[in-house]
């Protein structure tokens, strides 16, 4: 698709957002048809199940559970519940392997994420931790989720509609800019939970907006990893819940049922040897403790000597490296070449380069990190600067350009911290994108010659 094609469609895409705003706002519409299954309106869900049945998935609409029946190689899934989950029974159905893909954002689900030791929070309007949005409506956040993760396979962009904010020790899966998360995989026990704080995010609507229809329909195979024929449960709204879940029994050689089989072993000898008469017992204890004797000799003074290792085990042996050190480790993490190679050192000097580029022309270099202007700021005083003599729209679009460009920077480590940031990842993709945006950035600047002149000095 050339550039002038893709700003097209976004074009459209945005008007149709921004049209449908009020419309598709999960918290204003509590009646009609909103979140139906079966309905093709805007608000409704029949391309969710048609995208689940397109994956091979069955879909069962349900508006009940009864939790004594369901099986946790069952998934279910929640949009807008406004009902709260039974807390024990929803647990132990995902300790035990249960798959749950929960999407809400002002519904009843709170609850059940405390005991997921995560957290909720519905933001004021305008007040979302983030950076880019549609237009600037700040209901419509943009997201352009890094990283590695099976949720992630072939998404770029993601647009949320007025979603909520949820909080986590851990790092999300897609974040806000300035810190919480979108979307948020937790695991617990032996089971997951996928978390959205947008159930807008899988109405027919929005779907069709950036690559969601992409991250929803991984959010459905990732529940179903590991079936061949997966039967997922779709509860929307309201729903009923009886019954108690029954968690699976220890395993036989868990230590419970080990330390019952020894209690009855020992019971066994003890009644043995109390049925025993006395000349007998004597008689075999002298046996064992012969043959034990016997075993401990042949154990500490070897009778032959042992066989030498093949010349086929020694040259193996032989080429077996030695355990790396801590920077041998990390060395080969972020270079050992392949589609597993992450780029995050390259984009750290690509930074590092840039951002005293761009600060110095700005006057703000050299300057501390508590001292440095926010990325707003900075983009505004980039437009102010080079955006003169331009269209008001084309200004606006260069300036937000430029403020994304240092949204992404701050996300990505700096060069001495590569190797301690272990998450930080990023593909061979990341660093293209986010190269062919610096270059832009720095020909409209015209630092195009002194960054060449920079970086070539680095090699």
């Amino acid at each position: 698709m050339t550039s002038r094609l893709r700003q097209l469609v976004w074009a459209v895409l945005v008007v149709c957002l921004v049209t449908a705003a009020s419309t598709v706002v999960a918290q204003e519409s509590p009646g009609g048809k909103d979140f139906d299954p079966a309905s093709d309106a805007w608000t409704g869900l029949s391309r969710l199940v048609a995208l689940a049945e397109k994956q091979g998935i069955t879909i069962e609409v349900v508006d009940q559970i009864d939790w004594s029946e369901q099986s946790p190689d069952e998934p279910i899934i929640f949009v807008y519940p406004t009902s709260g989950l039974e807390i024990a029974n929803a647990a132990n159905y995902v300790v035990d392997g249960g798959r749950l893909f929960m999407a809400d954002d002002y519904g009843a689900s709170p609850a059940f994420l405390d005991r997921l030791d995560v957290s909720r929070v519905n933001v004021a309007m305008g007040e979302l931790p983030h950076d880019r949005f549609v237009q600037g409506n700040r209901a419509l956040p943009i997201f352009e989720p890094t990283g590695r993760h099976p949720l992630l396979e072939g998404v770029d962009t993601v647009v949320a509609n007025h979603p909520a904010v949820l909080l986590n020790v851990g790092g999300p899966v897609v974040s806000y800019d300035e810190g919480g998360g979108l979307v948020y995989d937790m695991n617990l026990g032996d089971g997951k939970v996928v978390l959205f704080a947008d159930a807008s995010l899988v109405i027919n609507h929005m779907l069709s907006v950036a690559d969601n229809s992409v991250l929803v329909q991984n959010a459905l195979d990732y529940i179903c990893t590991g079936q061949e024929q997966c039967r997922a449960k779709l509860i929307v709204r309201d729903f009923e819940q009886y019954g108690r879940y029954t968690p699976r029994q220890p395993d036989d050689d868990s230590p419970d049922t080990l330390s019952a089989q020894l209690d009855e072993l020992n019971e066994a000898i003890s009644e043995f040897m109390e049925e025993m008469p006395a000349g007998r017992l004597l008689y075999y204890l002298s046996i064992l403790l012969a043959g034990g004797l016997a075993l401990y000799l042949a154990a500490v003074f070897r009778l032959r000597a042992s066989r030498p290792y093949s010349e086929y085990v020694d040259n193996t042996t032989r080429e077996v490296p030695s355990p790396q050190s801590e920077f041998d480790w990390n060395l080969s993490r972020f270079g050992d070449g392949g589609r597993e190679t992450n780029y995050a050192l390259p984009l750290a000097i690509l930074k590092e380069v840039f951002e005293e580029l761009f600060l110095e022309d700005l006057g703000y270099w050299p300057i501390s990190g508590e001292n440095r202007p926010s990325v707003e700021k900075l983009g505004r005083e980039f437009g102010r600067k080079y955006t003169q003599g331009h269209l008001p729209t084309e200004a606006q679009r260069m300036e937000q350009e430029v403020t994304d460009l240092l949204a992404t920077y701050a996300r990505i480590p700096t060069r001495h911290r590569v190797f301690l940031d272990s998450d930080a990842y990023f593909s061979e993709r990341d660093l293209i994108k986010i190269y062919r945006r610096t270059r832009r950035v720095l020909e409209i600047m015209g630092l195009e010659g002194e960054y060449e002149r920079r970086t070539r000095s680095l090699v």
